[in-house]
């Protein structure tokens, strides 16, 4: 079967449907597209990031993919170690490049592995892109020689890409304040890929957070990366057993994520968005709206309301739908109702890892236990 895109790329079981072949497939057939990009509109040079996450064979699977794309005479710059979604998206501002390929199999189980390809916005490629991608791909499969161009081989780089994402995350954040609350937070990284970033990211300023489940493993220890209620008990139970003022747990390649409060009680994924929706724009100088999927007169939408500000019902939470949406309306934030946050002057994909540290932030700044601030935050749009 040809590879099809979802919203979360094309993702597949190893060494059934996504074997070095089939990835070799996608590839070409995004490359094609890219130099198609180019002969229309050529204000850019031809390059992509590579980027892999800690799943079986990730390096191996990145090498193939950036093979192909030096063969089709682009450069390439290749991540020098596995690396979470949102960091591999941010090297396309830092690098100016064409896009990336993200080699990810997401929150899916172990046995998966898959291909984000990522635009110069910052976006997952919306459903346009990928339609003209799957075009190209059934091309491709009739062809008795798919992978043949001439082209002048490109350049390859490594790069380390933590340095520009955590440079990035210092002007969106105030670390040295997060830091005076770290120690009361307590993140579950289920193996995933996020293993360690917050903790590496707070060093510098003196903050200590505790991280369980942080060695990023190939098969998560066992579990489905995702957020479900099963894998929320151990950190529920753990919260209730010690003292911590909030708990989150993030999924495999650091996208999604839910939060616990000081009880160990589960926010909803609306009371998280309002959350932070609501802290954009009281302390952080944000004044655009919200994109969510459809309208349910739910607590974001009451927040905005609040504020006096717009909100774009998308859908769908398919985030090749909701990017274009956040572009568009120039929105402070876009959620796709599943633990998914994108936000304005930051990458158009969702990430886990500023959603935690502005949650962190807070924290610090309203100086109450979370459970408190949420209550809050009922009683001022219920006033309204």
């Amino acid at each position: 079967m040809t590879p099809r895109f979802e919203a979360n790329g094309w993702q597949a079981v190893v060494a059934d449907r996504f074997t070095f072949a089939s990835l070799r497939l996608v590839t070409q057939a995004i490359c094609n597209h890219i130099r198609h990009l180019q002969s229309v509109i050529d204000n850019f040079p031809p390059r992509l990031v590579v980027g892999y996450d800690n799943r079986f064979m990730g390096q191996a699977f990145s090498e193939v993919a950036t093979q192909v794309i030096l063969e089709n005479g682009l450069d390439v710059y290749i991540v020098d170690r596995p690396a979470p979604t949102p960091v591999v998206s941010w090297m396309i501002s830092e690098l100016a490049t064409t896009g990336a390929l993200m080699i990810t199999g997401g929150d899916e189980a172990l046995q998966y592995n898959g291909v984000k390809f990522i635009t110069s916005r910052m976006a997952i490629a919306d459903e346009d892109t990928t339609s003209e991608i799957e075009t190209e791909l059934e091309r491709l499969a009739a062809m008795t020689h798919p992978l043949k161009v001439k082209a002048k081989v490109g350049d390859k780089k490594i790069c380390n890409p933590k340095p520009a994402y955590f440079s990035q995350i210092a002007r969106r954040v105030d670390l040295e304040k997060i830091a005076t609350v770290s120690e009361s937070v307590i993140v579950d990284c289920m193996h995933g890929i996020s293993s360690g970033y917050l903790r590496e990211i707070l060093r510098p300023v003196g903050g200590q957070i505790t991280e369980v489940q942080n060695n990023p493993l190939p098969d998560f220890g066992g579990v489905v990366p995702a957020l479900t209620a099963e894998n929320l008990k151990d950190l529920s139970s753990q919260m209730q057993n010690e003292s911590y003022q909030m708990g989150i747990l993030l999924d495999g390649d650091g996208c999604h994520l839910q939060v616990l409060d000081e009880q160990g009680v589960t926010l909803s994924h609306e009371e998280i968005c309002a959350l932070l929706f609501d802290y954009l724009l009281s302390f952080k100088g944000h004044d655009g709206g919200l994109v969510k999927p459809s309208q349910r007169n739910d607590l974001p939408e009451k927040v905005a309301q609040l504020h006096g500000v717009g909100i774009d019902f998308s859908q769908t939470s398919d985030f090749r739908v909701m990017s274009v949406h956040l572009v568009h309306q120039l929105a402070a934030l876009a959620s796709d109702g599943l633990g998914g946050y994108a936000f304005e002057g930051h990458i158009m994909e969702r990430d886990g890892l500023l959603s935690a540290l502005l949650l962190m932030e807070m924290l610090a700044e309203k100086q109450l236990p979370l459970s408190q601030i949420l209550d809050q935050l009922y009683q001022r749009v219920e006033a309204l």
